[in-house]
């Protein structure tokens, strides 16, 4: 009984591991000791068995394959993504349709999503997530593309359950989507706009993500060097920081001189 109320209490913990990532301010500091956090989490996960401490740790594989390893090295982002991926899908496997449907055809899959209501927004949204990173780092897998339908579908159900959630997360995600499909073929820079925009309303003026996902992507995508050039000035420029920004703002400031220097070759 004991052990089983200590495992109870680590589920907490290691939510609170996996935010303290986002209050760090050095991103030096957080490319070299988050995989040591990463391992902790995954054994907090496990010795729980809590759905909220395979979500941490899910959370916390996908905050660092962003931050640093779609950059630095892509076969190893696609593995962190994977494993987050199955951490999060973990946890929707507990509803029995869902579990059967997973791997049925795409009606099934969204079928099955349908059906998932509020509880499961976090899962969804991390498992959406994490799928969508590995397949953006697949360098155009046929395969994962294929696989593209089904977390799209994970996006949309948070969108209709709570569009709210992560402070407009899911709009990010979906701001994204449309602005990378291949013209004629998914392609809508008009919802990737609006999406990009909702974002940023939802996460406040302070937040910076959403202000360089929309320069690397929309802006990009629809060849808008004017509003390109205004979205990395504005990110260089800030320097309000809240609690829970820290570490998004400062790789946003790094991402903005990243793509300064690239921006002849894309425009």
């Amino acid at each position: 009984m004991m052990r089983s109320a200590a495992t109870s209490a680590l589920a907490p913990v290691a939510d609170d591991l996996a935010a303290s990532l986002q209050r760090q301010s050095d991103p030096d500091l957080v490319h070299d000791g988050a995989p040591s956090l990463i391992l902790l989490l995954d054994g907090l996960a496990e010795r729980s068995g809590r759905p909220a401490a395979g979500l941490a740790a899910a959370r916390a594989r996908i905050a660092y394959a962003t931050a640093f390893l779609s950059r630095e090295d892509r076969a190893r982002a696609r593995l962190m993504y994977a494993r987050a991926r199955d951490q999060a899908l973990a946890v929707l496997r507990n509803d029995r349709r869902f579990a059967a449907a997973l791997d049925r055809p795409i009606a099934d899959f969204e079928a099955a999503v349908s059906t998932l209501g509020r509880a499961h927004v976090p899962a969804l949204y991390t498992a959406a997530a994490a799928w969508l990173g590995w397949i953006l780092n697949s360098e155009g897998s046929p395969d994962a593309l294929a696989q593209l339908s089904r977390p799209l579908a994970m996006m949309r159900r948070v969108a209709e359950l709570d569009p709210d959630y992560d402070h407009g997360g899911v709009h990010l995600l979906l701001g994204i989507y449309y602005a990378v499909q291949p013209p004629g073929a998914g392609r809508d820079l008009q919802r990737s706009r609006a999406h990009f925009e909702r974002a940023q309303q939802l996460a406040g003026p302070a937040a910076l993500m959403p202000r360089i996902a929309m320069a690397e992507y929309y802006a990009r995508y629809s060849l808008d060097r004017e509003l390109f050039d205004r979205l990395l000035t504005e990110i260089e420029a800030s320097s309000d920081d809240p609690s829970g920004l820290e570490l998004a703002n400062a790789l946003a400031r790094r991402r903005a001189r990243e793509l300064k220097a690239m921006a002849d070759e894309w425009f």
